[in-house]
């Protein structure tokens, strides 16, 4: 039996525990391709404490934000080394975004040719400066292809790609979800939180307003969460519909916030206009609709219907959105979509070669 191994050579930690989807994609390739092929999850210390050992592929290094940026990048080598020392020549190998551009470095330098090993890419940070893309092409001959969300990646990387989403809908269909009555929520902002995701606009948007919204998720900074504290202090009347729940979200508050909402918002600019997004995904899997700014992360929740896009959140009519019928409208999009997801798993079964013997 073939064997594929899903590698984080990042594994970041943050006080224990692990941020971003790097968990969520691992625990989705598990899921997918469990019956088709043997599938090991390689990581840091880090993973130890969701996957189980049979499961796991251990690297020695996990990514700590407090560290010297010198030895978190000799760190994420080193991790590279070990994976590629401790997987077989007929592995297939699929590296996660986290660390990309080190971990380019890394197959440079430590990956045989002739392996099977693909990267996983959301955006085009690792060929964002000369010295990346000089990096980028002396690996590119022992990579033999990308999976990515869409095909101006692929094009850009000069490699061929398998246009997939983040992850895939593992189950057949949404189970036990909330009535629109009971959900406790009209608007959900959840996740990390950062400039280019427009929370702060987002808040003094919302503030006042008759909807119930909560907004969950560490900052990327001090200041943007005093930011946020300030503005959503308790005693203040203005934004007493807003419930803020600042630090680390574990995954069960995480969804359950995503369950509870009628729509999540998503009002992303800068570099997150382009970038794949997987709150979308776990928004869209939860079976909510999403609330979102018009950008290219985004444009494909229009095409499915599976949620509403706005230009300009200044200009948003919420009275017109957040209603049963748009909401109805909006699940019956996210059905149809997550049938599509079906093709997609046999898209990268054909695209990895799982089935071959």
């Amino acid at each position: 039996m073939k064997r594929l191994i899903l590698a984080d050579v990042k594994s970041i930690n943050l006080n224990g525990k692990s941020v971003g989807h790097y968990f969520t994609l691992a625990q989705n390739y598990l899921d997918l391709f469990s019956n088709i092929c043997q599938v090991k999850i390689a990581g840091g210390p880090i993973f130890k404490t969701r996957f189980k050992n049979d499961d796991i592929i251990s690297l020695p290094y996990d990514f700590y934000s407090s560290e010297n940026w010198i030895i978190s990048k000799w760190r994420v080598l080193m991790n590279c080394k070990a994976l590629f020392n401790r997987s077989m020549p007929d592995d297939i190998i699929v590296i996660q975004q986290s660390g990309l551009s080190t971990a380019i470095m890394g197959i440079a330098l430590f990956a045989k040719k002739n392996r099977n090993i693909y990267i996983i890419p959301y955006d085009l940070d690792a060929l964002s400066s000369v010295v990346k893309r000089i990096i980028y092409w002396l690996a590119k001959p022992k990579i033999k292809g990308l999976l990515c969300p869409n095909k101006k990646i692929a094009d850009e990387y000069k490699k061929s790609g398998c246009i997939v989403t983040d992850y895939i809908y593992p189950k057949d269909k949404i189970e036990n979800q909330i009535p629109f009555s009971e959900r406790k929520y009209d608007i959900a902002i959840v996740g990390r939180i950062n400039q280019d995701k427009g929370v702060v606009e987002a808040v003094k948007y919302l503030a006042g307003t008759q909807y119930k919204v909560v907004i969950a998720g560490k900052g990327d900074s001090r200041s943007i969460e005093t930011e946020l504290e300030n503005y959503c202090n308790k005693d203040s009347v203005k934004s007493s519909n807003i419930e803020l729940h600042i630090g680390y979200v574990s995954e069960i508050d995480y969804y359950m916030y995503i369950r509870n909402a009628k729509f999540v918002m998503l009002n992303y600019r800068g570099d997150y206009e382009d970038r794949s997004s997987g709150v979308v995904l776990d928004t869209l899997f939860s079976g909510t609709p999403v609330l979102g700014r018009r950008c290219n992360a985004l444009n494909f929740v229009e095409k499915e219907c599976v949620g509403y896009l706005f230009d300009d959140i200044n200009n948003l009519d919420l009275d017109d959105v957040i209603n049963k019928n748009k909401y109805e409208k909006y699940q019956r999009g996210i059905l149809v979509f997550v049938e599509k997801q079906k093709n997609l798993k046999n898209k990268i079964i054909d695209y990895l070669h799982l089935n071959d013997k």
